[in-house]
């Protein structure tokens, strides 16, 4: 049985070590948190200083993963890594063992929130809106190099929530991830992903969903279903509404969900609202032709 291995990252406010701690006991596997293992790291991660060095932390993430619950069970981790030269380290190591390369997951939200949250947060040292902002964009920074790096070397397992909603709803949908079956329509990531796609898919199907659209759940399944059938013939991907709100002027959308069809990089078709499955398969028929 495949092992569930994620990473979390996310800015101040988003609740990745919560979130992790959560879904580690969903999943009943170890959740391993940089905050515990060395609690320093994290301090000066989140005051902006200078960070641990790479070495002593990977030291301590080294004892971790060789710990036989770590490498039987899989693992949820938080809080790690802060750098590139970090990820890449502990790539290189961990796929020594012959594992596969973990799931990466980025909380991402909306600053305005984020900064609600904080200022909200009675375990937070009170700071001004502003110290916060800068807080926020030293962590945007920081965090750019990492996610251009896991988009480039795997790109189908980074993935992006939405965790400017409520925490239940952003618990549900990384609940979602771990559930996810190798037939399933896999989520794209951006803006960016999407044209690299349709620079290079003959037939692209795009489900535009969110996490909280309840006709949006009735469609997945019948997404999932159309990947499964058409796999090898057709690209059937997700991408979702609310990370990539432009997207929405981009290709004239009038609601969600929305499930459009491009042949070579066109927007061919789209289908609004919830459509029985014959529908679908009947579009991406048509394109075939």
């Amino acid at each position: 049985m495949k092992t569930k291995q994620f990473i979390l990252l996310g800015p101040p406010g988003a609740g990745v070590k919560d979130h992790a701690a959560a879904l580690a006991k969903r999943w009943g596997i170890p959740h391993v948190s940089m905050g515990a293992l060395m609690p320093e790291a994290i301090a000066t991660a989140t005051t902006g200083d200078a960070a641990a060095p790479d070495a002593a932390v990977m030291k301590r993430i080294r004892q971790r993963f060789e710990q036989p619950d770590v490498v039987l069970k899989g693992w949820v981790l938080d809080g790690f890594p802060q750098t590139l030269d970090q990820a890449q380290a502990f790539d290189e190591w961990w796929a020594k063992f012959g594992k596969p390369a973990a799931t990466v997951v980025y909380l991402k939200a909306m600053t305005g929130i984020l900064v609600k949250r904080l200022s909200a947060d009675e375990n937070e040292p009170e700071q001004p809106i502003s110290a916060i902002r800068r807080r926020l964009e030293r962590h945007q920074e920081a965090i750019a190099p990492l996610l251009d790096y896991y988009r480039q070397q795997r790109p189908a397992q980074l993935k992006t929530i939405n965790a400017s909603l409520s925490f239940a709803e952003v618990a549900a949908a990384l609940a979602d991830l771990g559930n996810e079956g190798t037939e399933a329509a896999r989520l794209i990531q951006d803006e960016a992903e999407l044209d690299a796609l349709l620079a290079k898919e003959s037939l692209l199907v795009v489900d535009c969903m969110a996490s909280w659209c309840g006709s949006c759940k009735q469609v997945t399944p019948l997404i999932d279903q159309l990947a499964k059938s058409y796999q090898g013939r057709a690209t059937v991907m997700k991408i979702d509404f609310d990370v990539n709100r432009s997207i929405t002027k981009r290709f004239g959308l009038k609601g969600i969900p929305a499930v459009m069809f491009f042949k070579d990089g066109e927007l061919i078709e789209t289908l609004i609202g919830v459509k029985a499955y014959k529908e679908y398969s009947a579009a991406v028929t048509r394109l075939l032709a």
